[in-house]
């Protein structure tokens, strides 16, 4: 009793931490002298509000499909939807209908069903989970494990809850000596031949391992078992064959079990149980379990707030509620637009899943903050971001780190790490100043295509938005300091020359022939352009044909 209460305290502390941290961090410049009692006025308001507003329904149904049924993680990845339901079923489960079972349920009996087959089932569910996470982490490609201490021991922990409570369900269902204790505790029995009967009924339908001959009785001695068990024992106990697992492995332990029931295995294995079960409750506001509960939250509030502008409070407080709502699966960075440059640069933060703990860092939910030299590897590879929204959409519990990715750049300007990227911004935005009064020709209709002789295949470039994917994931763009000093153009740029109908421009760069065709480019593009085809079929018009055709 005393160990479950200090748990519960400790968890509830780490969830009241957790709470004035969502209000007090400070991400962006939108964040900044907004205090923790404006954001919390201004959360409850908006919650009220959405309570009683036309979007409860959304919000309802965002829950159950998106929090429940994990709807996103389903459009993504078909392995990682089942990886997540089983454990997330299987937790919460297990948390609900076992350990809360008697404070949740009038009548609670963990011997009886519905609680012995689903105690099993949702335990199971768990270790399914969790192993078909593993194997998603080792078989798919770009998925990286990025468990902090904290989430290790989690893990750790859960696997302990999970396979000594199914051994000591074994265990017991074995244990002679429990079976003693339960006839002298909650039966009225003093006669060794109804004992006997009763010890024969259980060695046969329950599965109790009695040592010697003490579980042997013939069929008059089985049939009084059996009375004796509907008198004493049926209101209780449910067959233990419900306990699937648990039962099966109690066969498989049978040789051994009077044994183990000596040696006090059982009661080590229940200290066990309880010490991890305390454990896992105790750090739960500390590891990455708790987007079981932040997850379902957010996505109900990006579903109540889905086209409408936050107000700043609370646009402050959702920024930091997200930090606490990564499931760290990984999706993110398995499908970012720049990912393939990690290859040549080395910098972990160019991948979004790294670069969400580096945001974690800088505004102080890990407690220490980064370095010098940390900020500049995370300046480096917030600045590598092309800003293309696919981690966003990809990701399971509704993030939008694209906002967090604009946010982590404003605290870095403060910071004094953005002057040079922002210099060449409004470089930029000088240099093409002179043009914006001019008439631009799109080249997206089909009789531009035509005339420039590109199939409607390679015309995909009018969906280029410059977002410079490609350039980035480019192997031959890499191979140079000064990419552009050599290859003229590089591939974002060969498709925003095409775009303004600059087909000389874009047939005469060098970045034409010097591409290997690898389609690297193609394959990263988050629009689905067809770069390395339309640089193939560049090269072949160059190689036919003047390139004089100016549109």
């Amino acid at each position: 009793q005393v160990g479950a209460w200090l748990a519960l305290v400790i968890c509830l502390l780490g969830l009241a931490y957790k709470v004035r941290l969502w209000l007090t961090l400070e991400i962006g410049d939108q964040a900044r002298g907004l205090g923790p009692g404006r954001r919390a006025a201004a959360a409850l308001t908006g919650l009220g509000r959405a309570l009683i507003g036309p979007r409860l329904p959304g919000m309802l149904a965002a829950l159950f499909l998106d929090g429940l049924l994990q709807r996103r993680s389903w459009r993504r990845s078909r392995l990682a939807w089942l990886a997540h339901i089983c454990l997330y079923l299987g937790f919460m489960g297990l948390l609900f209908l076992h350990a809360l079972g008697p404070l949740i349920f009038k009548e609670y009996y963990a011997t009886l069903n519905p609680f012995l087959f689903l105690r099993d089932l949702f335990g199971l569910l768990a270790i399914v989970g969790v192993g078909l996470a593993i194997w998603r982490r080792r078989s798919e490609a770009g998925v990286r494990a990025i468990n902090r201490g904290v989430d290790r021991l989690a893990l750790v922990l859960l696997a302990v809850i999970m396979f000594s409570g199914l051994l000591l369900s074994a265990l017991k269902i074995d244990s002679f000596e429990r079976f003693d204790s339960m006839v002298t505790e909650y039966s009225s029995l003093d006669d060794p031949a109804d004992i006997g009967a009763l010890r024969a009924y259980w060695a046969r339908d329950f599965g109790v391992v009695f040592p010697d001959s003490q579980g042997r009785g013939d069929a008059q001695a089985l049939a009084r078992g059996s009375e004796l068990h509907q008198e004493s024992c049926a209101g209780c106990h449910d067959a233990p064959l419900w306990s699937f697992v648990s039962y099966g492995l109690g066969r498989a332990l049978a040789p051994a079990a009077p044994a183990l029931t000596r040696a006090g295995l059982e009661q080590g294995l229940w200290y066990l149980h309880v010490l991890a079960c305390l454990l896992g409750l105790a750090i739960l506001p500390f590891s990455k379990f708790l987007h079981l509960f932040t997850g379902p939250l957010l996505l109900m509030v990006r579903a109540a707030t889905q086209g409408r502008q936050l107000s700043p409070a609370n646009q402050a407080t959702l920024r930091a509620l997200e930090l606490d709502t990564c499931m760290h699966c990984g999706a993110c960075s398995a499908h970012c637009s720049v990912g393939v440059a990690l290859r040549s640069v080395g910098n972990l933060n160019i991948l979004p899943s790294e670069k969400l703990g580096s945001l974690m860092r800088m505004a102080g939910n890990r407690g220490t903050r980064p370095g010098a030299r940390e900020l500049a590897l995370i300046r480096q590879g917030s600045y590598v971001c092309t800003s293309c929204l696919r981690c966003t959409e990809l990701c399971p519990v509704g993030i939008n780190l694209q906002d967090l990715w604009f946010a982590m750049k404003e605290d870095l300007a403060r910071a004094g790490l953005g002057p040079e990227y922002q210099a060449a911004a409004h470089a930029a935005g000088r240099a093409a100043g002179p043009s914006r009064g001019q008439g631009v020709v799109r080249v997206g209709t089909q009789e531009v295509q035509r005339q420039m002789r590109l199939s409607p295949l390679a015309g995909t470039f009018d969906n280029c938005f410059r977002c410079m994917t490609c350039s980035n994931a480019c192997p031959v763009v890499r191979m140079y300091e000064h990419p552009m000093k050599t290859l003229d153009l590089m591939p974002h740029q060969i498709m925003h020359a095409l775009g303004l109908g600059m087909k000389a421009e874009a047939m005469g760069a060098r970045m034409v022939w010097n591409c290997l065709t690898c389609y690297l480019c193609q394959e990263a593009c988050p629009q689905m352009v067809r770069v390395a085809d339309i640089l193939f079929e560049l090269r072949n018009l160059a190689a036919t044909q003047p390139p004089d055709l100016e549109v």
